[in-house]
């Protein structure tokens, strides 16, 4: 599918928002058309900024660096790599050309988008075959490519997210093209996003009490988190299971050793990010292992939403999901929360082992 390109006419439309219709036609244009990008011949001139303009599917990610004062740095010489979310990914949390007000604010979007560009001409076609590779951004985190066979094709995936356009040419650079919005890597280690977290007081409660946030999450050893919300641990007393932590107390008066043997439940060794997960689904579907030995079966649906979910065995079939928030809120995205030690997936049940 072609990404369109605006005329003049049209391009007033928008910027002056005369038509309000044009705008609604211009959305489902994109989602028609927003596998390659239209880019300019070698030596025009055209640089990353003028590209993202100048394609129909990338005009709300040109607004966002709008919006967060960092179009000019891409108008620069470089060269840089810009991982651009099309619109469709945009549309997935809510935010259209002229939403960015309503998403988040000014310093929130600057996180995301200074996370987007990355310094050299990265040409993701002439990587060889590599499992997260960290590769530093902008945003001072790294994003993390990984690029393997699925039999006769060759995937490339950002943070674990299929690119939708791989190595589309700029004067100053390269784009490439991702389904959605990737959360910004902000702490190099786990524990310390989960400290910081509100969502997850109960969770950081719990690894205090057993001292893994020390002895296990603020090291160098990579770890992927299923970490249960507070709303997750609050129902853990209706799942037919005498817990002992659904209350702040609760946990706080816990025996360590079984809270440990629980947390371990809800930790695999290793980077994992959806896409990731779902290889393993392929590879393994008896389930992942655990930090304590055990298995967590993985499912749901590879191309929805943050449709994967997870199934303890002690769950009685009821699995464990990425959890959306009651009333829209563009600055939550629960899965794939990138640390310089690990990722996290925040989960709306507890797994029982």
């Amino acid at each position: 599918m072609n990404i369109k390109h605006r005329n003049n006419n049209r391009c007033k439309f928008f910027k002056q928002g005369i038509c309000a219709v044009l705008f609604i036609l211009a959305i489902n244009g994109c989602k028609k058309d927003n596998q390659i990008v239209k880019t300019p011949d070698a030596g025009s001139g055209s640089t990353i900024d003028f590209v993202l303009n100048d394609n129909f599917s990338l005009n709300v990610v040109y607004a966002g660096l709008q919006y967060a004062g960092l179009i000019d740095t891409l108008a620069k010489p470089g060269p840089y790599t810009f991982l651009a979310s099309d619109n469709n990914a945009f549309l997935m949390e809510g935010v259209t050309q002229y939403g960015f007000y309503y998403f988040g604010s000014v310093g929130r979007v600057q996180n995301i988008m200074r996370y987007c560009i990355l310094n050299g001409n990265i040409s993701f076609k002439s990587l060889p075959l590599v499992q997260n590779k960290p590769f530093l951004t902008h945003g001072g985190g790294n994003v993390y490519v990984t690029k393997y066979l699925n039999g006769s094709d060759t995937i490339v995936t950002v943070n674990g997210l299929i690119l939708s356009s791989i190595d589309n040419r700029a004067s100053n650079g390269l784009i490439q093209v991702l389904p959605q919005v990737m959360n910004p890597e902000i702490y190099q280690k786990l524990v310390d996003h989960i400290h910081n977290d509100t969502t997850l007081t109960m969770f950081s409660a719990a690894l205090q009490r057993c001292k893994l946030d020390v002895s296990l999450l603020s090291g160098s050893d990579e770890y992927t988190l299923l970490a249960p919300s507070n709303t997750a641990f609050y129902k853990s007393g209706q799942l037919g299971k005498d817990l002992g932590i659904s209350t702040l107390d609760s946990i706080l008066t816990a025996d360590p050793v079984k809270l440990t043997a629980f947390l371990k439940y809800h930790i695999i060794k290793g980077r994992y990010f959806e896409g990731d997960l779902y290889r393993n689904m392929q590879a393994d579907p008896t389930g992942i292992v655990m930090l304590d030995g055990g298995k967590v079966v993985i499912g749901g649906y590879p191309s929805g939403f943050h449709a994967i979910t997870f199934l303890g065995s002690g769950n009685n079939g009821i699995p464990s999901q990425i959890p959306t928030p009651v009333f829209y809120d563009g600055t939550i995205n629960y899965a794939d929360i990138p640390c310089g030690n690990g990722v996290i997936h925040i989960i709306n049940q507890v797994l029982i082992p």
